[in-house]
């Protein structure tokens, strides 16, 4: 019997088969093109942030190698990597000076920790176990690869720890450390990616080429200035010495006849009445004469040789017996003196009656150009190998034109007739002698005059 039925209608196993498995391969295909598209996306997405990331640490560069000044580069520098990173705060440790055996912490940007005055003096030491580590690594490191490499309790560790710092990048020159980089965590908690760590070694990099260059200017700038005060001293010392042989000489032919003079003007004076008209003449005369000598006798006090007996002198209780010295005379004016004298100040090595001198001196013009009811101000510091000492008045201040005469003989801004222009020049003689410095500078109101001494050896 026959089969009537439609060919069609029976199932043909190989044909579904076939096209399953068509199916499955289109499927197959479809996942592998968007695979592929996907990790093009992603590769594009990741060159796009790369190229934005060139581009900013080349606009970064390209400013950043124009700023020579340390702390404006340092701040520039962490704030882009803040910003770019997304970091809560960036800490930067630099060893400055060759010469210096501390990697000193300079600059923190972000939001925790906030800066104390315990901050400024963290120190990395160049004999300790980090800076040995990041100079034998020469790579950037992770606080638990850290923790593992060295003691995790010692005292730089804590540092870390207290800067919550959780990467640290080596500024590498020359194969020498010159600083650390100290990152916090990201502001997201995220761990940095590969694309982070990228950004921040390349721009470390740029960072170090120039922050070695605002170093250099920077020294460079500190040898030019104490050349031009070596050069300055130098011409002030060569016409010191000039000046103090011919006040010598001069000093000697004058007093001569001075003491003739005067002896005369006591004859006269005893052969008249008291109330002779010609009295008020004479005691003129005279004034003027003791006014000679006195400049005379300063004339000689310069030109006199310098004592070799200089002893260990404590400048606080010579300050103090200054003060009360004076202190009628300013209570007259009603000018108060404030004194902010510190406690424990270093010995110097000098002659208590030159000191004295020129302390009194210093006082003395304070209270002059202090007009009723002001105020002077004495403070004295220990600063690096000296003792600072300076001289504060409200006054009037000093002219800028004046400013660079006023330690020459014979100039002075009182009045005439109250003052000989010699105070200040034997101030800065009595100083120099010492090993000192004196200098004036100009305040917002008034003058103030800063006297440096050598600090005693120990």
């Amino acid at each position: 019997m026959s089969d009537s039925r439609n060919p069609s209608d029976h199932p043909n196993p190989i044909g579904i088969q076939t096209e399953r498995r068509i199916l499955e391969s289109v499927g197959l295909f479809k996942s592998a093109v968007e695979e592929k598209i996907n990790r093009l996306g992603q590769a594009n997405k990741r060159l796009k942030q790369k190229i934005f990331d060139l581009y900013t640490i080349f606009e970064l560069s390209r400013k950043l190698n124009s700023v020579l000044d340390l702390d404006d580069l340092l701040s520039q520098m962490l704030s882009a990597l803040v910003d770019q990173i997304g970091i809560r705060n960036i800490a930067i440790f630099l060893r400055r000076d060759p010469k210096h055996d501390k990697l000193r912490f300079l600059k923190l940007k972000g939001t925790t920790p906030r800066p104390s005055q315990q901050t400024r003096h963290w120190e990395i030491s160049t004999k300790g176990e980090l800076y040995r580590l990041f100079l034998s690594q020469r790579e950037s490191l992770f606080l638990e690869e850290i923790r593992s490499l060295i003691d995790p309790d010692n005292a730089e560790m804590r540092i870390l720890k207290d800067l919550d710092c959780k990467l640290c990048v080596p500024l590498i020159s020359r194969e020498e450390l010159v600083g650390i980089l100290c990152l916090g965590s990201k502001k997201t908690d995220l761990r940095f990616s590969d694309s982070d760590l990228e950004f921040i070694f390349v721009l470390a990099d740029h960072l170090t080429v120039a922050v070695e260059n605002a170093i250099l200017y920077e020294n460079q700038k500190s040898i030019n200035a104490k050349l031009r005060r070596t050069q300055r001293q130098l011409v002030q010392s060569e016409k010191l010495a000039a000046l103090g042989q011919l006040s010598a000489s001069l000093a000697h032919e004058v007093n001569n006849p001075l003491g003739i003079i005067k002896n005369y003007l006591h004859i006269l004076s005893e052969n008249r009445e008291e109330s002779d008209p010609e009295q008020k003449n004479i005691k003129t005369i005279q004034d003027e004469v003791n006014r000679i000598a006195r400049i005379v006798r300063s004339l000689l006090d310069f030109s006199r040789p310098e004592k070799e007996d200089k002893v260990l002198l404590d400048p606080s209780s010579i300050l103090r017996e200054c003060v009360s010295l004076v202190g009628k005379e300013f209570l007259k004016k009603r000018i108060r003196i404030e004194q902010d004298i510190c406690a424990n100040l270093w010995p110097v090595m000098g002659d208590k009656d030159q000191l004295k001198q020129v302390f009194l001196n210093l006082l003395v013009n304070s209270r002059d150009f202090t007009p009723e009811g002001g105020e002077v101000k004495l403070c004295a510091r220990n600063s690096d190998s000296a003792v600072t000492i300076e001289f504060s008045d409200t006054g009037p201040g000093i002219p800028d034109e004046y400013l660079s005469k006023i330690f020459e003989p014979f100039f002075t801004t009182k009045e005439q007739g109250k003052g000989t222009g010699l105070g200040l020049w034997i101030c800065y003689g009595i100083v120099q002698r010492h090993g000192g410095t004196i200098q004036v500078k100009k305040r917002k109101q008034g003058t103030s005059f800063l006297i440096s001494l050598p600090k005693a050896a120990d």
